[in-house]
Formats: C-alpha cells, sequence, structure tokens
C-alpha cells in the first residue's frame, strides 16, 4: 500500500519544467490527486473495515448477511423520501412497501471505488498523450537556464543557440503546438463526458445533482426546519446517497420452508460518497468554465497579434514592448506559444536578452 500511494504521488507531482498552462494543470493533478486519494480511502474502508452493516438477531449470521447485502444490492422506496421522518417512517426512503417494482437498488455502492480509478485514468489521459507528443522538448531548450552560477561565458554562449534556434525554427511550430491544444480540447471533452458517465452510473440522478442541492437548501422547507430534524423530506443528497437501507435476505428454515428477512442495513460509505460527489459536481462545472473560457482565448490569441502582444506584456512586463510587438506580429500563434512559455521556464533577466536577440535577428533578416 505504501509503494502504491508512492506512486500516486509520482502521478500528480508538478514537474519543474513547465510545458502546459495552469488550466491543464487542474485536470491531471488536482482531479487525479483527488479521485486517487478517495480511492484508497474507499479501498481501505472497502476491505478492512466495515462498508455496510446490517441489522441481525443472531451473532452467527452476522458476517453471512454482511457479506450478502453487499453482494446482493440493498433497497430504498423512492416514494419513502417523500414521507416525514418519525411520524410516518422511521428512517428516510423506508417504509412498509412489499411491492418488489417499487425497490430502487443500489448498485453502485460496491463499485464506487473503481469509478474513482476508472475517472482519474480518464482524466490523465490528456497529460499522458502531451507528454508522450511532446518529447522532453521545452526541457531540452530550456536546460540549465535557471542556474545563474553558471560562467558568463558559458550563459551566453546558450542564449545565442537558443536564438538562433527560436530564428531558425520560427513558423515550424504549428503541429507541436495544435498537439498541445488538442489535448486541452480533450480534457474539456472528458469533463463533459465525465458527467453523462456519473448520471449512467447513478441510473440518471446525477446530472442535475447539484442544481438539486442549491434549490433543497435555500427552499422554505429547509431554512425553516434545519433546527428540528436533519432528515427533511426531498433531501437530494439521502436519496441519491441513502444511509438507511433494506435488504432481503431468503434462507431455509428448520423443515426446509423459505424464510424471508427484511433487515435493515446501514451504508457507512454514503457518508463520505455524498460529501464527494457534492464537491465533484460543482467542480466539473467550474473546471468546464474554466477550460471553455482557455479555448476561446487562445481562439483570440490566435486571431490577433494585437491581444498576444498585451498577453506578452501582461506576463514579461520588464521587456520592451518593441520587442515583443516584433515577435507577436512576426509570428503565428504558434511562435507566441513557443516564446511565452520558453519564458515561464528561464530566468526573466537571461529571457530580456533572449527576446532582445530574437527581434533583432527577425528584424534583420525581414530587411535582408
Amino acid at each position: 500500500m505504501f509503494n502504491f500511494i508512492q506512486s500516486v504521488g509520482t502521478v500528480v507531482q508538478i514537474e519543474e519544467t513547465r510545458n502546459d498552462y495552469e488550466i491543464f494543470r487542474l485536470h491531471y493533478i488536482c482531479t487525479v490527486g483527488l479521485f486517487l486519494i478517495f480511492f484508497i480511502v474507499l479501498t481501505i474502508t472497502q476491505f478492512v473495515g466495515h462498508p455496510i452493516s446490517c441489522e441481525v438477531t443472531s451473532s452467527e449470521t452476522i458476517a453471512s448477511i454482511n457479506t450478502f447485502c453487499w453482494i446482493h444490492p440493498p433497497y430504498v422506496i423512492p416514494k419513502a423520501f417523500e414521507k416525514q421522518v418519525g411520524k410516518e417512517i422511521a428512517h428516510p426512503g423506508l417504509d412498509d412497501t412489499k411491492d418488489p417494482t417499487q425497490f430502487y437498488y443500489i448498485r453502485y455502492y460496491q463499485w464506487v471505488y473503481f469509478m474513482h480509478f476508472l475517472q482519474a485514468f480518464f482524466f490523465y489521459l490528456p497529460r499522458w498523450l502531451w507528454i508522450t507528443w511532446e518529447g522532453g522538448k521545452m526541457k531540452t531548450l530550456t536546460r540549465d537556464f535557471n542556474n545563474l552560477l553558471l560562467p558568463e561565458k558559458e550563459l551566453n554562449k546558450k542564449v545565442s543557440a537558443l536564438s538562433r534556434y527560436l530564428v531558425k525554427s520560427w513558423s515550424t511550430h504549428s503541429a507541436y503546438v495544435g498537439q498541445y491544444f488538442f489535448c486541452e480540447l480533450l480534457s474539456l471533452i472528458n469533463v463533459m463526458g465525465q458527467f453523462f458517465i456519473l448520471d449512467t452510473f447513478f441510473d440518471g440522478k446525477f446530472y442535475d445533482f447539484g442544481v438539486k442541492i442549491v434549490d433543497f437548501y435555500t427552499s422554505h422547507n429547509y431554512i425553516h426546519g434545519a433546527n428540528q430534524t436533519q432528515d427533511i423530506m426531498g433531501n437530494p443528497m439521502i436519496m441519491l446517497f441513502p444511509r438507511m437501507t433494506k435488504c432481503l435476505f431468503r434462507k431455509y428454515g428448520e423443515s426446509s420452508t423459505i424464510e424471508v428477512r427484511d433487515i435493515l442495513c446501514v451504508m457507512s460509505l454514503n457518508v463520505i460518497n455524498e460529501k464527494f460527489y457534492v464537491f465533484l459536481w460543482f467542480w466539473f462545472v467550474i473546471l468546464a468554465i474554466l477550460t471553455t473560457s482557455s479555448l476561446v482565448m487562445n481562439l483570440f490569441l490566435i486571431i490577433s497579434a494585437s491581444i498576444r502582444v498585451c498577453a506578452l506584456r501582461a506576463r514579461f512586463s520588464h521587456i520592451h514592448k518593441r520587442d515583443l510587438q516584433t515577435i507577436a506580429k512576426m509570428g503565428t500563434f504558434s511562435d507566441w506559444f513557443m516564446v511565452d512559455m520558453i519564458g515561464r521556464n528561464i530566468d526573466h533577466v537571461i529571457f530580456k536578452d533572449l527576446i532582445t536577440d530574437v527581434a533583432k535577428e527577425l528584424t534583420h533578416n525581414k530587411n535582408a
């Protein structure tokens, strides 16, 4: 288990060399890390603790009944969630209904930990594609540039070599940049797809889950009844993640007749699940908005050289505006991306000298 946790840390660690932007990192660092943490917590609880505890009268059958109800999903009665706890029913979602057609089985319960791992894989996939296609190019270009203790002669030699490379390869980075933004687009598609995957996983109850949460906690019934009981009717968290369920346990009696027992079960993991998926719904919405905004901004950067100049000025205000204008207007969006990414990986003083050299060479080549 310790080795596995170390492996998780390796997956979500922040690399020293930057070859992507912050919003893209939210997908493969924050989100993947979140899923893997809950995967570990639920896995430990599920296989070491007691994910389900059922009420029994005979101590000899506790283990067998708990195992049976874990394998064969317990159920709730949806219409019972609209009944008043303490007066009409004992627990939310449970009443004396015997009709099996009215039962809703909690089939997802034993698969939540696996779903966390699967979702972590999907969120890391765009990152894996990018580092495969990128091939360490940015790391190679910016290696040792942050080492200010290098002899000045050697440092100037490296700056000149990088400057020559940028001028020589000017307007040839379209494929490189296109691969990166394909991965960003894939991240957005993944976030949107996660809603549909989880909606299917929870039998059509996740897509508008967050909206129902907001409606419930801002409703008149909750605001005026919060101090009376926690089991207010129509709570969407309890309806999707019930804490108390029933399980039908059948066995042979003394005369070989089939005995059916209606057993009450506590779903302890749902206390964790409900909070995680509430947060996850809103996190997906925020992530989708941020990623969409990033892609839209990139479209403006592709279209307008003036916007590219403003973006460089906002990030590298210490560099002469004239040099930045030369870089942005004499190059394509892919050139802007390379310059911007290099500037994020080297010392700002060295970067200023680099941009001055590149702008000078580009102007010279144009006038030649």
